[in-house]
């Protein structure tokens, strides 16, 4: 009976400590706002890619017959409609092409992510209201995605990235 009570307290000391170490899934996002910011205000709010789009395309074979992808349009700071490029010249929008390679490219476009034909009923599209973006924070975009398996990228989307 003693035995059962030690794997009872062991039991429970695994699950409170498990617990203190989950971590919460909201993310703050405002030092990223502060460097989307920073370049608008050092740069230029718009230019030729303003109305466009940023690609992030991944080669998901050796023969360059499928890829991954992501596309964001509709990029906005406290609602006003900003450039693409503001975020591209971030870490996680790519630094600016810094973080190309061969087999992921980073890349701005003149066109939006439905001319790039980011479409259909496969498509994800992460910009309504109840997800993302978040309407409480400044900074927003419209998020889209492609695959192999559901949702194969364009032809359009691969050549604009650079591959």
């Amino acid at each position: 009976m003693r035995t059962n009570y030690i794997k009872l307290l062991l039991f429970i000391i695994a699950i409170a400590t498990n617990v203190n170490c989950i971590q919460t899934k909201k993310q703050d996002r405002s030092g990223l706002t502060a460097l989307v910011m920073n370049n608008w205000a050092n740069g230029t709010a718009t230019d030729q890619y303003t109305n466009g789009s940023l690609l992030i395309i991944t080669r998901a074979d050796l023969s360059n017959l499928s890829f991954t992808g992501q596309c964001f349009d509709t990029f906005t700071i406290g609602g006003i409609i900003v450039s693409p490029s503001n975020y591209y010249n971030t870490p996680a929008g790519g630094g600016g092409g810094l973080f190309n390679s061969d087999y992921k490219k980073y890349a701005l476009s003149t066109s939006n992510c439905a001319a790039l034909r980011f479409t259909g009923t496969n498509n994800t599209n992460l910009g309504s209201s109840t997800q993302r973006p978040d309407s409480s924070q400044s900074f927003n975009f419209r998020l889209y995605s492609c695959d192999p398996n559901n949702n194969p990228c364009s032809r359009a989307a691969i050549t604009a990235a650079g591959f």
